[in-house]
């Protein structure tokens, strides 16, 4: 395989990979849209959202099959203004719904004075979806996961702390290994593909910040994701 095409199948993992997560939130949604409307609901509406749901499902092995078959590479990153407070906030919401079906609270806090960093508004949303996705699908029935962003100069940390089966020892060393499965399993049976942590680990770096974990056996998990805080250099000019 020349480099060129060795490039474009690299990148083809991390975009298998953002898909799959967008086809996992739809997959979701649909469940929750089946509930709502409960047993009496149209014949036809009930066919077609099955019909999503066969072929969001069939897609997400698609993209499976993607993320087992290759080394990954960064995809192009951008540097713009935004609020690392913000972008876990709307990560939130799109997992608050999914965690409810497990009876799952996430509490989501920002810092007191609105934060800003220089950085790509989605591999940082990337980041935190994973640690989302991952809080939601190890966490204990009725428990609930704590994502606080914190600003500690010289940077900006968002925390989550889940109170799932925690990581061993063992897998700790391996934590942000690509193709990696943990021995803890998730708590509802929800599938993992190995790649999550490994691509978040190295989009933060890439992003000039950290991935980080605390954790204990039996006692849950703490993931914090820390991009510097983009302090703008004083021009006395702009002083009247």
């Amino acid at each position: 395989m020349d480099s060129l095409s060795a490039d474009d199948h690299q990148r083809s993992t991390y975009s298998a990979h953002a898909f799959n997560n967008y086809l996992f939130v739809v997959n979701s949604m649909l469940e929750l849209v089946q509930r709502k409307l409960g047993p009496q609901a149209d014949a036809e509406v009930t066919r077609w959202l099955n019909l999503m749901k066969r072929e969001t499902n069939r897609m997400m092995i698609t993209a499976r099959g993607v993320l087992t078959s290759t080394h990954d590479a960064l995809p192009p990153l951008l540097s713009e203004p935004a609020s690392l407070s913000e972008i876990a906030e709307s990560v939130c919401v799109v997992y608050r719904d999914m965690a409810r079906q497990k009876r799952v609270r996430i509490q989501c806090k920002g810092p007191a004075t609105r934060d800003r960093v220089l950085t790509d508004r989605v591999a940082a949303g990337a980041v935190l979806d994973n640690l989302m996705s991952n809080a939601v699908k190890y966490s204990q029935v009725g428990t609930a996961i704590t994502v606080t962003t914190t600003i500690r100069h010289p940077d900006v940390v968002c925390s989550v702390i889940d109170h799932g089966p925690g990581i061993s020892e063992a897998d700790q060393v391996q934590l942000f290994q690509h193709g990696v499965r943990l021995s803890a399993q998730p708590t509802a049976g929800e599938s993992s593909t190995g790649y999550g942590l490994a691509i978040a680990y190295e989009l933060a770096k890439a992003l000039g910040g950290q991935l980080s974990c605390q954790s204990a056996f039996g006692h849950g998990s703490c993931f914090a994701f820390s991009l510097p805080l983009d302090q703008p250099t004083f021009n006395p000019s702009t002083e009247g």
